[in-house]
């Protein structure tokens, strides 16, 4: 004969280990990328308004130098969408500066002309 008890079929279970959440990687943080981009599609389409493309375009291409920095480093991602804030804010002050030096510089030789009549 075993030495075993014999167990009773109403017994309550054993306790269970309960079971951990899942843990999931941290994310990376792309916000930096994001405000670029955002930025940066702004400076374009609501540039000429007021001159709002200067404070625009700088923070597209601030933010955006700083999320490719992040990206880099391997702490963020959105290394595109920074780059395309990057570009779109740049090219965007460089296009509506050379808007205004023009008509500045035109303005100005007009001034001159009128003068010498």
């Amino acid at each position: 004969m075993s030495n075993i008890p014999p167990q009773n079929p109403y017994q309550q279970p054993l306790m269970y280990a309960t079971p951990l959440p899942p843990t999931y990687p941290p994310q990376k943080d792309q916000s930096l990328a994001i405000i670029a981009l955002i930025m940066g599609i702004l400076s374009v389409i609501i540039g000429w308004a007021c001159c709002m493309f200067i404070p625009l375009s700088i923070t597209a291409v601030i933010t955006g130098l700083l999320g490719m920095q992040k990206a880099s480093n391997g702490t963020g991602e959105g290394y595109g969408m920074a780059v395309t804030g990057v570009i779109l804010g740049g090219g965007t002050m460089l296009l509506y500066g050379a808007f205004l030096a023009y008509i500045y510089f035109e303005a100005q030789g007009g001034i001159n002309n009128f003068n010498n009549y």
